[in-house]
């Protein structure tokens, strides 16, 4: 799904060091006592559980407390993913409902109060885990003074899921269907409890994630129940205005299909618990197309659509970077929106757009598409969340295009979340086996520009291209490139019938979501 560059930095790789090299660190929970190993001036507990298993009758159940163990727990190896398709070319990890567990990467050196990183991991909300940033090895920004946090959540329709005899259940205000969102909170309360014990400042929690993961992070700066949890919050081809979230009804309707196609037709308690008897297999397979997972409005932990909440000020009024890339349409052979597709679920008429998409000169269908489906769900969506965001806290907005040297003028644009192993040069999939000094360059780059906002609150630093914040309503991204810049007024003539589209299908007047734009 993503595009990656081999770690380049010096990194951790534990499987190429033998058991008697690895020292190891010992940290008190308040659940227990755990060991991790330690090499290289990094110390790293894996497969920590967080949560109860939601196995048995806790399935599609709220996330419940952990239970504590005595004596010291090994943590050096990953828990299990979380039940998931396996895809061709990919590891298969080993599969559990007990997956609910989370990952620590810290510097040795703990004297002071260090800043906290948390990823939610990407995958379309149906593959993926906690892996993700550390399979590669620890990244160097972890080196720098970071301590790295990865957990686990609910996927797929184990994670999303919505149905009649659920919100029955639900009427104790907790909510339903949002369980990996849930497991997402959880994870947070887990870490604001216990991350001062490896050396962590509880009060500045960064909150970052790419793709499903963007979109983890927009819903827990909109969910009232993760107020407090986190101090900053950067959200990578996340998305934010359109297919963010589904209503209670469309998502419990969506739930009923399922449930029929695994042979279950009761939408009562007798349905309900014939499904939590179902093994994992059947539950996979009763969703074999493209994956169409995503937030719903449960009136708790998520009170109205996302889009909604952050255009009403309804948001953890926290720092924000929120930003996409170039090339996004590279995504959507996954997601199976097509110019049909587009038109069909979306009400898109990608011809009608040509004027907008023809402002620099004569374009064709197949490039116009790419940028259609490019800005749709993503370019539209980062500048729009991030002048909304900037309505209550600073915020910086980005527009990543920097194709790295051995894919340069074979590839149309930056890939899906291209960015992010330039951020973490642990994460792992499809590398460049020679980066080059410019990819290099890059690399620290970006992660100059985290490592200042995760500490300061703020990207920019000496020697840095300038990061101007967003100011309420306008379209100042950073634009990323072989030159990077700011570049006021961004595809104005591209992205403005997106604006269009959104405020009138919310009944807004035009100009509502975004201030008008500079002439």
């Amino acid at each position: 799904m993503r595009r990656a560059i081999r770690p380049f930095l010096a990194t951790l790789c534990m499987l190429s060091l033998g058991a008697d090299a690895l020292a190891q660190t010992v940290v008190q929970t308040d659940l227990g006592k755990l060991r991790g190993v330690d090499a290289d001036g990094v110390s790293l507990f894996k497969g920590i559980p967080y949560a109860a298993p939601p196995v048995g009758g806790l399935r599609w159940r709220p996330t419940g407390a952990a239970k504590p163990w005595s004596g010291v727990r090994e943590a050096r190896d990953f828990g299990p993913v979380c039940p998931q398709p396996i895809r061709p070319g990919e590891a298969a990890y080993p599969q559990s409902e007990d997956c609910l567990t989370i990952n620590v990467a810290a510097p040795k050196a703990r004297g002071a109060k260090l800043p906290v990183i948390v990823v939610m991991h990407g995958g379309a909300f149906f593959v993926g885990s906690n892996r993700e940033v550390l399979e590669g090895g620890v990244s160097s920004i972890v080196r720098r003074g970071v301590i790295l946090v990865s957990p686990n959540y609910r996927l797929g329709r184990l994670g999303f899921f919505a149905h009649p005899a659920l919100t029955a259940e639900g009427k104790d205000h907790r909510g339903t269907g949002n369980f990996w969102l849930m497991d997402q909170i959880a994870a947070l309360r887990w870490v604001k409890r216990n991350i001062a014990q490896f050396g962590g400042d509880p009060s500045n929690v960064t909150i970052m994630g790419c793709s499903a993961g963007g979109s983890s992070i927009n819903s827990l700066v909109a969910s009232p129940l993760s107020r407090g949890l986190f101090a900053k919050a950067s959200v990578h081809s996340g998305g934010g205005l359109f297919n963010a979230t589904r209503p209670l009804k469309k998502a419990e309707e969506q739930g009923l299909a399922f449930a029929g196609r695994v042979g279950v037709q009761s939408p009562g308690a007798a349905g309900l618990a014939r499904l939590r008897a179902l093994p994992v297999d059947r539950i996979l397979a009763g969703d074999p197309g493209a994956p169409d997972y995503g937030a719903i409005v449960d009136g708790t932990l998520l009170p109205a659509a996302i889009p909604i909440l952050y255009s009403q000020g309804k948001i953890a009024r926290v720092p924000m970077i929120v930003g996409s890339t170039s090339n996004e349409a590279s995504i959507f052979g996954l997601m199976g929106f097509g110019k049909a597709q587009l038109e069909q679920r979306f009400g898109i008429d990608v011809d009608a757009l040509k004027d907008a998409y023809s402002a620099n000169g004569p374009i064709g269908e197949a490039e116009m598409l790419r940028q259609v489906q490019t800005d749709f769900l993503f370019t539209a969506a980062s500048m729009a969340v991030t002048a909304m965001a900037a309505r209550g806290a600073p915020a910086w907005s980005y527009h990543f295009g920097y194709v790295d040297s051995a894919r340069r003028g074979t590839v149309t644009g930056a890939s899906h979340c291209a960015d992010w192993p330039y951020l973490f040069d642990g994460a792992r999939s499809g590398a460049v086996r020679s980066p080059s000094a410019e990819d290099k360059a890059m690399a620290t780059m970006m992660q100059a520009y985290l490592y200042g906002f995760v500490t300061r609150g703020d990207p920019n630093g000496t020697s840095l291209p300038l990061w101007p914040r967003t100011a309420p309503g306008t379209i100042d991204p950073l634009v990323i490139g072989a030159r990077t810049r700011a570049v006021p007024d961004f595809r104005r003539q591209q992205l403005q019938p997106w604006f269009a589209k959104w405020e009138r299908e919310n009944g807004m007047a035009p100009g509502a979501l975004l201030a008008p734009l500079r002439p």
